[in-house]
């Protein structure tokens, strides 16, 4: 009996190879690759603060106000110098969002780069912005709508979806066109795969909601710690919190932004597998 058991047991469990691990395994295995994708980032934020550090001296030298217009000529300057600004800043995204997409695809494929698409990205990317912002302004209005007391919780319902779709649109349409797909069939094929194939995108939103619980359980046990050790010492405590909240910050933001960026090759894969 035992030797038949033996006989008819499999010698290796399979494993489980989730899409995340492997996403994971790939950067790893490609560190060069990996780090430029994080330069670049790390530059796009330097070009963001840089670019709101000049919009904000040219709007001081030109006396132009960020509170509400009180005039019909002021909102008209300021809906323009706004809209001048977004446009800049969405360029600079789009332009280092393009050349770490070329890193992603490289990580599967050989690839020749080149700047020749990168004013049909810039436009698909305007595409997207200017949907969600009437998306945006639509449920302004809804909430707008609702009870006072009700508010609150209305936007979290509303904004939770609201940005998981946009998260999981701007990805798809992204890996859609640099696999090759024109700026209209990226809008338009963008929105189809992430309502009719949301279930494809179950390990990417699943590593998105674990490491945000993670996240939290690390800083509810961290804080209930510092909570126990000096709450005899006002002082030591307030001392305490503060290094922990800057700690905190920082930890969730790097913490955050490595998922972000495993779920960029998680999205290229997924969308190689079924476009």
């Amino acid at each position: 009996m035992k030797n038949a058991a033996s006989k008819t047991a499999p010698k290796d469990l399979p494993k489980l190879d989730y899409l995340f691990v492997k996403s994971f395994r790939l950067l790893k295995s490609n560190p060069n690759k990996a780090g430029l994708m994080v330069l670049f980032d790390v530059l796009f934020l330097v070009s963001a603060f840089g670019l709101q550090t000049l919009f904000k001296y040219f709007a001081q030298s030109l006396n132009i106000s960020i509170a509400i217009p009180k005039t019909t000529a002021a909102a008209f300057i300021y809906i323009a110098f706004s809209l001048i600004y977004y446009l800049i800043a969405l360029f600079a995204y789009s332009f280092f969002k393009y050349c770490i997409l070329d890193f992603i695809k490289s990580l599967f494929n050989q690839t020749v780069f080149s700047f020749k698409r990168l004013g049909q990205f810039y436009s698909l990317n305007i595409a997207i912005a200017g949907i969600f912002f009437a998306v945006m302004i639509a449920l302004n209005f809804l909430l707008a709508s609702i009870k006072q007391a009700y508010q609150p919780f209305a936007f979290i319902f509303m904004a939770v979806p609201y940005s998981l779709v946009l998260y999981l649109i701007v990805n798809t349409s992204h890996s859609l066109f640099y696999e090759g797909a024109s700026t209209k069939e990226s809008v338009k094929k963008s929105f189809s795969v992430t309502f009719t194939k949301i279930k494809d995108y179950r390990e990417i939103i699943l590593a998105l909601i674990l490491s945000a619980f993670a996240l939290w359980l690390l800083f509810f046990g961290s804080g209930y710690l510092i909570r126990m050790i000096a709450s005899k010492n006002y002082n030591l405590y307030l001392t305490s919190y503060a290094y922990f909240k800057q700690a905190s910050v920082i930890v969730f933001d790097i913490a955050f932004y490595l998922v972000i960026l495993i779920n960029r090759v998680s999205f290229y894969a997924t969308i190689r597998e079924i476009k």
